[in-house]
């Protein structure tokens, strides 16, 4: 009997950790057991042929919310190629309406509800018997199994659909054979994101989560989780990033498993999900101590409206969830990435814009705007919900909320469109020095800006297509220049803020590309025999000792092919420290060029 496990990442760069669980908790005994990779932008017809090419017995799809439609499409057209072929669906997309799943696509012959490990094994047991007349799994614990046996299955009797409303939860995770094996291993790309679970399950129970649905946090024994990271280590995984829903709810083992990265780990990155309110001076003074460029920290704050927050049962103490992010962040050495939810109950237009400048004044790394999905099997999608806060929703993947009782779709639409914006600008981590100060010198707020400059963008076309990062830097100073003539801005002072702006642009695009290239609207300071002043600054080895000490030892040639000299109308470092005035700056510029022009 052949089976063939099929993962549909959303994205080359993933690895999928689910069928690698199947594989090995069939064991040797479940006859030949492949796992295909694939992702959602492969064409679809050619995975299908790659499948069809492997003729399986059984072909088993790991389904979740970025991947169903295009597991609908494969597995429908599967069936008309190999009738013959046994289609079973797992994950947390087909989970929790089975029977519903199964009437709507007649070729789908089993669902799998919960964790699969235990009922896959079982169900390939009686698949074999079924298809060889004989068992091929020979172990003693289900040579008299039945299908009725099987818990948190869904199949077909007939023209009837079986389910006992089960959910597969496995007791014993130490059970599970660890799937990072040689052979797993072998299917990895360079810089492919691995993940990793210390462990299942969450203690808390946010209304918007499926993982709100079932009780309790069970966890793998500290000697496998160091085991497998071990091997991921050696293995010279890039990243290793960890799925427990909540990673320091037990704060001891979150210690344990950062210690052991800090001692252990060569070039590998680890990514954790944490709880803001869950950390204290302890955890936070280890974390200091890591290398920088080791952890990722994604905290999800969603809102700071505290009647939101009662409503989606999220308990947290967003005092000190922030002040806990701002120790984090000072410490220079771990990426921090924050969430945000958009249309969350209770939370209309202005307050949202309160928690995203009330977050976005931490400077995290990184700032996901989400917004609300109505996910199965989610408390926020029962009936009582919906019709309490007014849901109107997307009915297929990923299930976004088109408005609700607090925001309507216009305002939705128009946090989307910032979002966009967003993304290009903060997240993209090109703009910081000039996003700093063009939001404290034009904007009374965070949002303000990014709402202007998002309909700034919407209104030139800069969102009706592609823009180059270069010419990024090109829209920031036509958007600035803009809002000098809406603030109407003297003609001196209009010409001496954009003349800032160009030069924080220009900093900014150096910083973050090595060509030294500027874009076209960028204007470069040329003065006669500057490259050689350069040059005689490098050559007094006291000038590199003191700026360059990395670069003590090097010729003068390699050192022009690493670092680059540019001149600057003003002081940038400065230009966004707390105690500057741009206003001062314009007053000691006015003064300076009335001076010059009558003496």
């Amino acid at each position: 009997m052949k089976t063939v496990i099929i993962a549909l990442n959303s994205k080359y760069i993933h690895s999928s950790l689910a069928p690698w669980y199947l594989k090995y908790a069939c064991g040797s005994s479940c006859g030949q057991v492949n796992v295909l990779e694939y992702t959602i932008n492969d064409n679809i017809e050619w995975v299908l042929s790659k499948i069809y090419a492997e003729k399986p017995d059984i072909a088993a799809f790991s389904c979740y919310i970025w991947n169903i439609d295009h597991v609908h499409k494969i597995t429908s057209n599967l069936k008309k190629v190999l009738p013959d072929t046994r289609i079973i669906l797992g994950g947390p997309e087909v989970s929790y309406t089975p029977i519903k799943i199964m009437e709507e696509n007649p070729h789908i012959d089993f669902i799998i509800c919960g964790e699969g490990e235990e009922s896959f094994r079982k169900l390939l047991s009686v698949l074999s018997i079924d298809l060889e007349k004989k068992p091929v799994i020979k172990d003693p614990n289900i040579t008299r199994l039945s299908i009725k046996d099987i818990q948190g299955l869904c199949y077909r009797n007939g023209e009837n659909i079986i389910y006992d409303g089960g959910y597969c939860k496995i007791k014993d995770l130490d059970s599970i054979p660890t799937p990072y094996t040689d052979e797993m291993f072998s299917t990895l790309e360079n810089n492919k994101i691995v993940y990793y679970e210390a462990s299942r399950g969450c203690p808390f129970y946010c209304s918007y989560c499926i993982s709100s649905t079932f009780d309790g946090v069970r966890y793998f024994s500290m000697d496998r989780v160091e085991n497998d990271l071990s091997r991921l280590i050696n293995a010279g995984v890039k990243q290793i990033k960890f799925v427990d829903r909540t990673f320091n709810c037990n704060k001891q083992r979150a210690m344990d498993i950062i210690k052991f990265a800090i001692s252990n780990s060569k070039e590998t990155n680890f990514h954790f999900e944490v709880a803001g309110d869950l950390f204290d001076d302890e955890l936070i003074q280890l974390l200091s101590r890591a290398p920088e460029g080791l952890i990722q920290l994604e905290i999800g704050i969603q809102t700071v409206n505290t009647e939101a927050l009662a409503e989606i049962r999220r308990k947290t103490d967003t005092t000190r969830v922030l002040g806990n992010i701002r120790k984090l962040i000072s410490n220079n050495n771990i990426h921090i990435h924050l969430d945000l939810i958009a249309a969350l109950p209770f939370e209309d237009y202005s307050s949202f814009q309160r928690s995203f400048n009330i977050v976005y004044m931490l400077e995290p790394h990184h700032l996901q705007l989400g917004f609300l999905k109505m996910l199965k099997g989610s408390y926020i999608r029962s009936d009582e919900q919906i019709k309490k806060h007014q849901y109107s929703f997307r009915e297929y993947p990923p299930y976004e909320v088109l408005c609700n009782k607090y925001m309507n779709f216009s305002e939705i639409a128009e946090l989307k469109g910032i979002e966009e914006v967003f993304e290009r600008y903060y997240n993209s981590g090109r703009f910081s020095n000039s996003l700093k100060f063009i939001i404290k010198n034009y904007f009374n707020s965070p949002f303000e800006f990014y709402r202007e400059f998002y309909l700034y963008n919407l209104y030139q076309g800069y969102l009706d297509k592609p823009i180059s990062a270069r010419d990024q830097y090109s829209v920031f100073l036509r958007f600035t220049e803009y809002m000098s003539d809406r603030l109407e801005l003297r003609d001196a002072e209009k010409s001496f803020m954009l003349d800032i702006i160009n030069d924080l642009l220009k900093l900014d695009y150096l910083s973050t590309n090595n060509t030294g290239n500027l874009p076209e609207e960028i204007n470069r300071v040329i003065e006669p025999g500057f490259r050689e002043k350069c040059k005689d600054f490098l050559k007094d080895e006291n000038n590199v000792r003191r700026y360059l000490p990395e670069y003590v030892g090097m010729s003068l040639g390699q050192i022009l092919k690493n670092i680059r000299f540019e001149i600057f109308s003003y002081n940038v470092i400065s230009l966004n420290s707390a105690e500057h005035s741009a206003y001062s700056d314009y007053i000691e510029y006015s003064e300076y060029n009335s001076y010059n022009k009558y003496n």
